[in-house]
């Protein structure tokens, strides 16, 4: 039986929320350490759903997980990522990775030095009216 990963999430906007949702359906093979997010509004809302800790120092959050999700803003991507990458964590990023090319390959090269994985992905697909439209 594989172990349970455990997983911190940067970002519970609306797309983030569809994260921790999925997520918490996939019980079995994650469990959710906690989130980050300075907004109190988009924090307390996932809080009184989910009952989650909510982290307010990025590098914690990191420390207490085996892999990181990241759903914030873009411009946010690439540091949340280099620091997990540094720390040895495997990523998921929501599309779009990076805001630049240069970025990207940075973390491509980072990756690559720490054997970790990341993931570039689209919670799209799940959403009702694309699944509707492949029909």
């Amino acid at each position: 039986m594989k172990q349970q990963l455990s997983i911190g999430i940067f970002g519970v906007g609306q797309l983030g929320k569809m994260h921790v949702a999925l997520l918490a359906e996939l019980k079995t093979k994650f469990k959710i350490v906690g989130f980050f997010d300075p907004c109190d509004e988009a924090a307390k809302v996932i809080q009184d759903q989910f009952q989650l800790q909510r982290y307010t120092d990025i590098q914690e959050l990191i420390d207490a997980s085996d892999c990181i999700d990241i759903t914030s803003p873009t411009t946010d991507h690439f540091d949340i990522a280099s620091k997990a990458i540094r720390s040895s964590k495997h990523v998921f990023i929501e599309q779009p990775a990076t805001e630049t090319p240069e970025q990207a390959k940075s973390l491509m090269h980072l990756a690559h030095e720490a054997d970790v994985h990341v993931q570039v992905g689209h919670i799209e697909r799940f959403n009702p009216a694309f699944i509707a439209a492949k029909t």
